[in-house]
């Protein structure tokens, strides 16, 4: 059901509805868990991840990789990066998703519980790993292909700057605690959400007091979203330069992604249609129809 901006969620509704919505047969967007890869790590993405931090960092080349694999959270906007850059490159690869409770799977891959991390065999025929979205998204962009780098810098606009600074003030009220309902393996357990909500709580997000703040944030949110439609160039392909994708846009979409989980909010035309238009061409699904 929608959370209304009319009609605050109470909390043990949610605490009710996550106890009862986890119990019966295995939902068709849960993944059975990945076998647990002990030690298997390569050694050249633990160098990546252990090295000293005045080592220059060094990204891989992915000439000639095959069966590409990228761990990650659903839910996680670095892992949603570096799946809109290997969509829009037009690249075939695999996902493995974790509950955000599954500390082991994360962590066998490179040392850290940290995602993403694109997996891919070499010339060689040996298995490499690589963390960081920004690491791995210079490297899907430097594959060699049609055009070169899809992906341009980013500008430093002052509008823009401004502008995600405005809506990060108000957008994690309404997300964080809808998030958890997503059918999303990242939250697809008890354990799973616990271990999201002691993060932010821990931070003094208060999730109860979010949801009852729903008709205070969501004009903030949809005034942050009217805002952004003028700061959009382009004709054919919207963008936030008009020239193609840049990092800017990688900045902002996904943002505006986990916004989609959000029931009732207004979308400026032009904004709706970039969110959808840029995450269709990288086949990156939204969260519209799951929204409450």
């Amino acid at each position: 059901a929608a959370l209304g901006r009319s009609s605050p969620w109470a909390w043990s509704r949610f605490v009710a509805w996550r106890g009862g919505g986890l119990s019966g047969p295995p939902r068709p967007w849960q993944r059975p868990r990945q076998p647990r890869m002990r030690g298997v790590a390569s050694s050249q993405g633990l160098r990546a991840t252990s090295g000293s931090a005045k080592r220059p960092r060094v990204v891989a080349d992915l000439g000639g990789a095959s069966g590409l694999n990228l761990h990650l959270y659903d839910h996680c906007p670095y892992c949603t990066r570096v799946e809109l850059v290997l969509g829009w490159r037009g690249l075939q690869y695999g996902k493995t998703g974790y509950g955000y409770a599954d500390v082991e799977g994360p962590t066998a891959l490179t040392g850290k519980k940290v995602l993403p991390v694109l997996e891919w065999t070499d010339v060689l025929g040996q298995q490499q790993r690589m963390p960081e979205s920004r690491d791995i998204i210079r490297a899907v962009d430097g594959m060699a292909g049609p055009g070169g780098s899809i992906i341009a810098p980013k500008t430093g606009r002052k509008d823009l700057n401004s502008w995600q600074r405005r809506l990060r003030r108000f957008m994690h009220g309404l997300t964080r605690p809808r998030l958890l309902r997503m059918p999303i393996a990242d939250f697809s357990t008890r354990e799973d959400v616990q271990y999201q909500m002691d993060r932010y709580t821990a931070k003094g997000f208060d999730y109860e007091e979010s949801l009852a703040r729903t008709a205070e944030l969501m004009p903030k949110v949809e005034q942050a979203l009217s805002d952004l439609e003028p700061l959009l160039r382009g004709g054919r392909r919207v963008s936030l330069s008009g020239d193609g994708w840049s990092w800017d846009d990688l900045h902002v979409l996904p943002s505006l992604r986990v916004l989609t989980c959000v029931a009732g909010l207004a979308w400026p035309s032009k904004v709706r249609s970039y969110v959808q238009e840029s995450h269709a061409e990288a086949g990156v699904g939204l969260y519209f129809e799951h929204a409450c």
